[in-house]
């Protein structure tokens, strides 16, 4: 299997590369694909441009082999949909998108998104605390029990992990930022110092940013 997280990744921060490491254990394979979605056409544009977003992925797994950064929607022109990537990126292996479970309820307005069901599997990545049911599955997809049960299906099986996500989001951060504030134990360190020397965020309102990496 091959398994792909997508993301505006705005910045990209530790509760990213948590979720991604935990779906690669799960599913028991030696990488997990990060796929910046450069250009996204289902919300408002990403406030730090497309090579900053990128530049800070590559420094956030760049050290890391079972984290691999891809600008596939970066050298694709137009607008970036999840089902144009997975179209490109099929091949003989069953392909997962992990999407968050806050995600899910949005997957209809998605382009195309009755054909993402025959494109890959979904694995939704929980939060801690979160009850145990899923509160909306998309058309074409079924919920399975065990991640052997993904291997047994080309695509459409939807499998929940539970606590796979950190209580931390990019909007905290830029917040953080904004405001002044220190925002390095939320951050591969490379990150908050790019941001830094970058200036990035710090015009999202408050007071302009006065920690230091």
């Amino acid at each position: 299997m091959k398994a792909i997280l997508g993301g505006t990744f705005d910045p990209v921060h530790l509760g990213h590369l948590h979720a991604a490491r935990r779906a690669q254990a799960a599913l028991a394979i030696p990488n997990v694909t990060l796929l910046l979605a450069a250009r996204p056409g289902h919300r408002a544009d990403p406030l730090a441009g497309i090579d900053d977003r990128w530049q800070m992925l590559r420094l956030a797994t760049r050290r890391t082999p079972d984290l691999l950064a891809s600008d596939l929607e970066i050298v694709r022109p137009g607008p970036s949909y999840t089902v144009d990537s997975l179209s490109e990126l099929r091949g003989t292996e069953p392909l997962v998108w992990l999407i968050g479970r806050d995600a899910l309820a949005d997957v209809p307005s998605w382009h195309r998104a009755g054909e993402l069901a025959t494109l890959c599997h979904f694995v939704v990545l929980d939060r801690p605390g979160h009850d145990r049911s899923v509160p909306f599955v998309p058309r074409g997809f079924e919920i399975v029990d065990k991640v052997s049960d993904l291997v047994e299906r080309p695509c459409g099986g939807l499998f929940c992990l539970r606590n796979a996500m950190l209580d931390v989001s990019a909007s905290e951060v830029r917040r953080i930022v904004a405001e002044g504030g220190d925002a390095r134990a939320l951050l591969p360190s490379d990150v908050w110092t790019y941001i830094w020397r970058r200036g990035l965020y710090r015009s999202c309102g408050g007071e302009r940013g006065r920690a230091q990496p």
